[in-house]
């Protein structure tokens, strides 16, 4: 289905709740769906007075600056008490994009316990056209870390804009970067958040290259020529280098305090250690 199409459709997010613009609040469709109930978010529309249908009025604009979290509750109690009733509700603004996806969104996250990530693509899925301004999904991020003490969504700043993103906006055009490559045709908030998701793309590139290239280095182990069995390197080494070194230092001061040492002696002496060691440590050293 068209996009101009999904404007003019009443999207069923479930069987009690349901998603529009204002343009399709027609009699035989509310009554085709079997709504019982109206929350209309907006201050553009007249309340729909309708015999049976219960109707609920939140006069708000569809700015970032509005709060619309004012009404989280009041609009998410409302769907829950018209669902026990076993009644229906239709949310819809102007559109059915920003403000009344946001009210389905936040009902799904407090009665149908979804995340504020699954609740978004829950509702996108049965309306693709859904995209909640930028000011009302920090506010949902709020509402999710108040209920949840965390929220699934990272809000992503973006230089020369004074709201965040929210990563699945940049999810979104990633896709797009992949598929369209060449400069975007969009606003300087848009370029800023692309050139933003570059140097993400290039860090996460730098930091595989960089673990890449630490897995090529070379493991030692000590290998048992007598028996071919390997050993750890620190245990076997360690031993081996602790008692060279012992041996090394009485040797020196054996030669240093008897006067009557003769080159000769000392020599071999060093050898008679040196050969006492090899047939202790039979080691060397091998690359794997």
């Amino acid at each position: 289905m068209s996009r101009v199409g999904i404007f003019g459709q009443i999207s069923e997010i479930n069987d009690h709740l349901f998603l529009s613009g204002a343009g399709v609040l027609r009699p035989e469709k509310l009554k085709q769906k079997g709504i019982t109930c109206i929350i209309n978010a907006t201050i553009e529309e007249p309340t729909t007075n309708l015999s049976g249908i219960d109707c609920v009025r939140i006069r708000i604009e569809d700015s970032p600056y509005s709060r619309l979290d004012n009404y989280f509750d009041l609009a998410a109690d409302k769907i829950r008490s018209i669902r026990e009733r076993g009644g229906k509700t239709l949310v819809h603004c102007v559109a059915g994009v920003s403000r009344s996806a946001t009210l389905c969104i936040v009902y799904l996250i407090k009665y149908e316990r979804m995340s504020l990530r699954q609740s978004y693509h829950y509702v996108k899925s049965s309306r693709p056209i859904i995209r909640p301004n930028l000011g009302f999904w920090q506010q949902m991020v709020d509402y999710e870390r108040k209920l949840r003490g965390h929220s699934t969504v990272t809000m992503i700043p973006v230089e020369g804009s004074p709201f965040a993103f929210p990563d699945v906006y940049s999810q979104d055009l990633r896709k797009h970067i992949l598929t369209n490559p060449g400069p975007p045709q969009h606003d300087s908030t848009l370029i800023a958040l692309q050139k933003r998701l570059r140097e993400r793309e290039q860090q996460r590139e730098n930091s595989n290259a960089a673990a890449a290239a630490r897995a090529t280095l070379i493991p030692i182990q000590l290998v048992n020529t007598s028996n071919g069995n390997s050993s750890s390197l620190a245990s076997r080494l360690s031993s081996s280098t602790n008692q060279r070194r012992n041996n090394g230092l009485d040797s020196s001061l054996r030669h240093r305090h008897s006067s009557s040492a003769l080159p000769s002696r000392s020599t071999q002496n060093t050898n008679q250690q040196n050969s006492s060691i090899n047939s202790t440590f039979p080691w060397r050293v091998s690359s794997l």
